[in-house]
């Protein structure tokens, strides 16, 4: 009985990655043209939140294979797709621990703190992956690596400051009604 009602679920599951991959998608290309602003980290950190670590995985990968790999002012390729799909694989899972440490109580200030403190570490951490894959590629040395990563510090600066934003004015107040609606459906 078990194994009938996790089968029976799957289609419904995979129909809501797919969802959030197509959200994510779109989302990513509507802000293209506006630097360092992106909505495709609170979707997928979405993703995890609501329904799981691989779930999350999933969404992130697939979402960062189709926006960074089609994206509309240039692909990315080699290391720097990989670390984008890293990095984005790792918001989606970011979004579980998130669910995780704030369990059922998806109120108050707590559960606001923790969900915008994942986001921006999720953000931290794919600038970080992002800022030091183009270095690498470019087979800079140490010092050359060092001096990259310090001049992309305002552009990550902008991407905390607007994640910061998105997660504490969307991400946030957004959680507990996909939740209390996803429970319905």
């Amino acid at each position: 009985m078990q194994m009938e009602s996790r089968l029976g679920r799957s289609p419904l599951l995979l129909t809501r990655i797919a969802t959030f991959v197509a959200v994510g998608v779109v989302l990513g290309f509507l802000l293209s043209g506006i630097p360092n602003v992106e909505l495709v980290t609170a979707v997928c950190f979405l993703s995890g939140f609501l329904f799981g670590f691989r779930a999350g995985l999933l969404t992130g990968a697939l979402t960062e294979v189709i926006f960074a790999g089609f994206h509309p002012m240039g692909s990315s390729l080699g290391l720097l797709l990989a670390a984008q799909i890293i990095g984005m694989s790792l918001a989606g899972a970011s979004g579980t621990l998130a669910a995780l440490s704030v369990g059922m109580n998806r109120t108050g200030l707590r559960y606001g703190m923790t969900v915008v403190a994942y986001g921006l570490l999720t953000t931290v951490f794919f600038d970080f992956l992002t800022n030091l894959a183009f270095p690498i590629m470019a087979g800079f040395s140490f010092s050359q690596t060092l001096i990259t990563l310090a001049a992309g510090v305002p552009f990550a600066a902008i991407h905390l400051i607007s994640n910061a934003m998105v997660f504490s004015l969307i991400v946030v107040p957004i959680i507990p009604r996909l939740h209390k609606t996803l429970l319905w459906t």
